[in-house]
């Protein structure tokens, strides 16, 4: 099925129904027309026969397009993100934190700097048992000089006050833990976080060292 129309320059236009709302080009007069949904027949009778097909204006199609469509496809992206930005805040406790105090320091392995390592303080409830109810594990990475600096969500730094349970953890260039069990995923080692700002220096035993399994820590509160 065709749709006849015409040009004001006198062109006769038919192009197939498949273009109907689309832009084309009159190859008379180089004019852009919007092809109708039905056929002007009234427009045939007067106008000179022309049957050359159209050019269709892909140009002006895309152009329209973007100009309906992508604007509410924007806005429907942004409701999704911050709709998502919303429910993550709501999820990591952002909007209900608990009592937090900032805590850095240097973590050594056999006295020497750590680097790179990954430092973790879990809340421990009452009973010691890990995961206070409503606080989240704090977390920070050693720079190469053995510092650290915790953050309990992303842009809020500091750990949960109370007791915590501190894990490090640390790979070589091959992927292997540089530090010994007894001070990651099955230490026992525990420090308590209070309120204001803190220093706290931990000193842990490599994978080769023979020393006892225990570990050094100092505290200082910052004045």
């Amino acid at each position: 099925m065709s749709i006849r129309f015409s040009c004001s320059c006198g062109r006769k236009l038919k192009v197939s129904d498949e273009k109907i709302g689309m832009k084309v080009l009159c190859s008379s007069c180089g004019a852009t027309l919007k092809v109708p949904k039905k056929s002007q027949d009234e427009y045939w009778q007067d106008a000179p026969a022309k049957s050359d097909e159209p050019k269709v204006d892909y140009a002006g199609t895309a152009k329209d397009f973007l100009v309906q469509f992508v604007p509410g496809v924007v806005v429907l992206v942004l409701l999704a993100w911050g709709a998502y930005f919303l429910s993550s805040q709501i999820i990591v406790g952002r909007g209900n934190l608990p009592p937090l105090g900032g805590v850095s320091g240097t973590v050594t392995v056999d006295g020497k700097p750590l680097a790179n390592a990954t430092v973790r303080f879990i809340p421990l409830d009452d009973a010691g048992h890990a995961e206070r109810k409503g606080a989240s594990v704090a977390m920070g990475l050693t720079d190469d000089k053995g510092h650290y600096r915790l953050f309990y969500v992303k842009d809020t730094t500091g750990a949960a006050v109370g007791q915590n349970r501190v894990e490090i953890e640390a790979k070589d260039t091959v992927g292997h833990e540089r530090v010994r069990r007894d001070f990651n995923v099955q230490s026992t080692l525990q420090r308590e976080v209070k309120s204001g700002s803190q220093e706290i220096d931990i000193d842990v035993h490599g994978t080769e060292s023979t020393a006892p399994s225990t570990a050094t820590a100092t505290q200082t509160l910052a004045p």
